[in-house]
């Protein structure tokens, strides 16, 4: 019985890019009958999410819980739904409950490492991404956020590796380009920094933050006039400064990295009078 409903969970699941409505017809004349048992609870479960049902999903995850709450596979499955609903404490629940019996698996860490860091528990998010990449993670998740947890602890090279490893699963991604451009030039590597956010505005030539960050690059090589063009392009496609305004709040951050000699209060005033007036000193 059990291997007869499995299989036709699986046709039902076949059926769905083709034909979603007959899938979701299927399922509902199918579901009432099926075993109660936690393998085929955990497999109601996947079709439902197959057909972008995700609460029938946790419910059918939950109920293979019930029968099975040793069962890791409903437990990551339920957690990861709960944990994009941000329900972490929940989700951490479910997820430290598969990781503990499947302590090897890069996805089951991957993911309780990524609610850790949502519910910012910082410490125990880096150490449970980092056992997820020792076993062989390949979640764009876990390194998007063990890259902004080494940022924020000022581990500047390992945050840049991070996000770097990031490109070989998505290498159109212009937000890491940026990501790693910014953080270059917190790191005085300035040729670098120019070279990642031109390549991320060839991605995307709109994306207003690395159009500031690579006016703050040319700024920082002693490209004063350059710079100033390059903010006022930028500036013309931002509404209401908005990028801008959080741009600047950046330079403070820069400025931490910088000698004077650089002259970071200049540029800030530059900016200050530009939004308040629309005029460049």
């Amino acid at each position: 019985m059990t291997d007869t409903s499995l299989s036709q969970l699986k046709a039902i699941a076949s059926q769905v890019e083709q034909d979603p409505r007959a899938a979701r017809k299927a399922l509902r004349r199918l579901a009432p009958d099926l075993p109660q048992t936690a393998q085929v609870q955990t497999a109601l479960g996947m079709t439902y999410l197959s057909l972008d049902q995700p609460r029938d999903a946790m419910r059918a995850f939950k109920r293979a819980i019930e029968l099975d709450p040793k069962d890791p596979v409903s437990r990551y499955q339920l957690g990861v739904l709960q944990s994009d609903q941000g329900l972490l404490p929940q989700a951490e629940e479910n997820l430290r409950v598969a990781a503990a019996a499947t302590p090897d698996d890069p996805d089951y860490l991957s993911a309780l490492g990524f609610n850790y860091y949502r519910a910012g528990k910082n410490d125990l998010a880096v150490e449970t991404l980092e056992k997820a990449l020792a076993a062989g993670a390949e979640n764009e998740n876990a390194f998007v956020a063990l890259g902004y947890l080494y940022y924020e602890a000022d581990r500047l090279e390992d945050a840049r590796d991070a996000f770097a490893r990031i490109l070989d699963l998505d290498p159109d991604r212009g937000d890491v380009y940026n990501n790693m451009g910014y953080i270059d030039i917190l790191r005085g590597e300035l040729q670098e920094a120019e070279q990642e956010l031109e390549t991320c505005l060839t991605k995307d030539v709109s994306y207003l933050r690395a159009r500031y960050n690579l006016a703050l690059t040319a700024w920082l090589k002693g490209e004063h006039d350059q710079a100033i063009e390059l903010y006022k392009q930028a500036r013309r496609d931002d509404r209401g400064d908005a990028e801008l305004q959080q741009h600047l709040a950046d330079l403070d951050e820069v400025a931490r990295h910088y000698d004077e000699d650089k002259k970071l209060t200049a540029l800030k005033n530059k900016l200050i009078v530009a939004i308040k007036t629309g005029r460049w000193k």
